[in-house]
């Protein structure tokens, strides 16, 4: 997720404007952030994952969307656009640009946003209803880490850092090899710091 400048509106007049202009938004307690481009490298990371599921999800009740589908996190009013998400109820559709529950949420880093999809968005992740598994993915650094919500509702974490590791979105049974995924992209970059908390 990219972020850039933010405003003030209400949650209406949010909502009313979000679906008269091209350009995206997030939304909460009044907080209004424009969503900056991503970089190409971001594009491709998030339309590789994409193109995954995509194709091993035609024909099955679950369907990835990216980035253009808004999600209500309805327990904390909470409006995003998650890089890459998939859903497998039709229930969870508000209307045709909105949903408010998802299986499956993907993200990938980006310098000015990585603390808040590792923090704050993902405390507000915990509470969508449906959320099995939160995929980060980097893009300067082959590092892909993955949270999965277990039946006790605890979440587990599990890290990929090598070409030969298979991410396995274990909700769908699609998997995506780092090496296919990172595949021309220029890496070189620092690990950051690691946070496994989930509070």
């Amino acid at each position: 997720m990219q972020a850039a400048e933010q405003y003030l509106l209400s949650e209406e007049e949010y909502l009313a404007a979000e679906r008269q202009q091209p350009e995206k938004h997030e939304w909460y307690q009044g907080e209004c952030f424009a969503m900056a481009g991503g970089t190409r490298w971001h594009n491709l990371l998030a339309s590789r994952i994409l193109a995954e599921l995509v194709r091993h999800l035609d024909g099955k009740k679950c369907t990835p969307y990216m980035a253009d589908l808004r999600l209500l996190i309805e327990a904390h009013r909470h409006y995003v656009y998650p890089d890459v998400m998939v859903i497998c109820n039709e229930a969870a559709y508000l209307t045709d640009d909105m949903a408010k529950d998802a299986e499956i949420i993907v993200e990938v880093l980006s310098a000015g946003t990585e603390s808040y999809d590792r923090g704050q968005k993902f405390l507000h992740y915990q509470s969508v209803p449906s959320l099995r598994e939160y995929v980060l993915v980097s893009q300067n650094v082959m590092q892909v880490e993955i949270y999965r919500r277990r039946q006790d509702r605890k979440w587990e974490y599990e890290r990929l850092m090598h070409p030969e590791d298979v991410l396995l979105f274990e909700t769908v049974g699609c998997v995506v090899t780092l090496e296919m995924l990172y595949r021309g992209v220029p890496l070189g970059g620092k690990l950051g710091n690691i946070s496994q908390s989930t509070r």
